[in-house]
């Protein structure tokens, strides 16, 4: 929820750039890893301490970048298990809560009851190549696809999503109920979540992962050589699955010896060192701009 991914590399810029000393950065509310995987590839970065306060995220993360993807991370989930197995404290809940619910809210289940059939079949479809969920696919959209059509090989689920897709549209006559159905098809968000994943490959060696509240999070590298990062949830906003009480944590940023980076719409007591302008993750019509800032503690 709120995706550093397409802001990453900037920010580890900026940090480097203010900070030529720096050799640790603890990414204290690391969420889905974006800055602890960017900064972890940096050559004069030694050692990344990636914190998340949810454990069933952390465990994924952990999971991740130690032992990589496995293939029943690819099972599609239907709305009742998502219930079931969001809250639970493991790398299963932790996949669940973040790949299937609706903007990464870890809330809500990701697809509408009216389309959630036709995304688990085109899910399974893709993932699999099954013959038996394109039979069932084929019996409500009138033979949308052929058996060698799902004959993927090597193809990466990106590819064979695009393929589908494109298949789709020139065996269809392009009705409007027609095109409707297609939309399950361009934006299968549970296979984009599941796409990321698979670009990680086994990280070794630098990054350190932890579940703590943030100020439990014991930091000891050298002042000099060390920078924290912060990406709270933002006040005001749509609400986390976690509460934080924002007196507590602004005032540890202000105790802190060690500098302090935070992005934020909006702070009242600290420095902004940079802004960045783009579309909200969070947004489903693609549209929303926003203005991110990020601060600094000293």
């Amino acid at each position: 929820m709120g995706s550093k991914r397409k802001l990453s590399s900037k920010i580890i810029d900026k940090i480097l750039e203010d900070n030529p000393n720096c050799k640790y950065i603890y990414d204290l509310f690391g969420g889905g890893g974006a800055i602890s995987l960017e900064a972890s590839q940096r050559d004069n970065i030694e050692a990344v301490f990636y914190n998340e306060l949810d454990t069933g995220v952390s465990m994924l993360f952990d999971e991740l970048i130690n032992s990589g993807v496995s293939d029943w991370m690819f099972n599609s989930v239907s709305r009742e298990e998502f219930f079931e197995y969001k809250d639970e404290d493991s790398i299963r809940g932790g996949l669940i809560k973040t790949c299937w619910s609706f903007g990464n809210s870890g809330k809500s289940y990701i697809y509408g009851k009216k389309i959630e059939e036709d995304k688990l079949l085109l899910h399974d479809i893709i993932v699999s190549g099954s013959i038996e969920v394109l039979d069932k696919l084929n019996k409500k959209h009138n033979n949308i696809l052929s058996n060698e059509d799902i004959e993927f090989k090597d193809e990466t689920f990106l590819k064979r999503r695009l393929r589908i897709l494109k298949t789709a549209r020139n065996n269809l006559n392009l009705q409007r109920y027609e095109l409707q159905s297609l939309q399950s098809l361009e934006r299968l968000q549970s296979l984009e979540s599941l796409e990321r994943l698979e670009r990680l490959e086994s990280l070794e060696g630098n990054i350190i992962v932890s579940n703590l509240s943030y100020e439990d999070v014991d930091i000891i590298t050298p002042i000099d050589e060390t920078v924290i990062y912060l990406d709270p949830p933002y006040k005001g906003t749509t609400k986390y699955s976690k509460t934080i009480d924002f007196d507590k944590l602004y005032k540890w940023i202000k105790d802190s010896e060690y500098k302090i980076y935070i992005s934020e719409y909006n702070l009242d007591d600290f420095k902004v060192v940079k802004e960045f302008s783009h579309t909200s993750s969070l947004s489903a019509t693609k549209t929303n701009k926003v203005v991110e800032k990020l601060y600094v503690n000293r």
